[in-house]
């Protein structure tokens, strides 16, 4: 099936907002790390950019992630799912 202009795969975002997510994690571990162990500033600056690349993840899901039919959130209670549901929870339509 093509898509239309403007609609997103679905998979791809979640994807993605997984990445950032997992990597601001990472980003975020070891500018505390370093913060404690080495480098003040480099620690410092690693953290907050691991902190918003976390958030700029949850926020592009909560945005992105979205039935095409009735435009309802696909994030579960404000998580992150594992998996593009089947059907939307809100319409119950199929999602591909």
């Amino acid at each position: 099936m093509k898509q239309k202009k403007g609609e997103t795969d679905l998979g791809k975002t979640l994807g993605v907002a997984y990445g950032l997510c997992f990597g601001g994690l990472l980003s975020l571990a070891l500018g505390c790390g370093i913060q404690y162990r080495w480098n003040a500033i480099l620690g410092i600056v690693l953290a907050v950019l691991g902190l918003a690349a976390f958030v700029s993840g949850i926020v592009l899901a909560y945005a992105r992630l979205r039935c095409p039919y009735c435009d309802a959130s696909l994030m579960q209670r404000g998580r992150l799912p594992f998996e593009v549901p089947n059907f939307c929870p809100n319409c119950g339509k199929p999602l591909e």
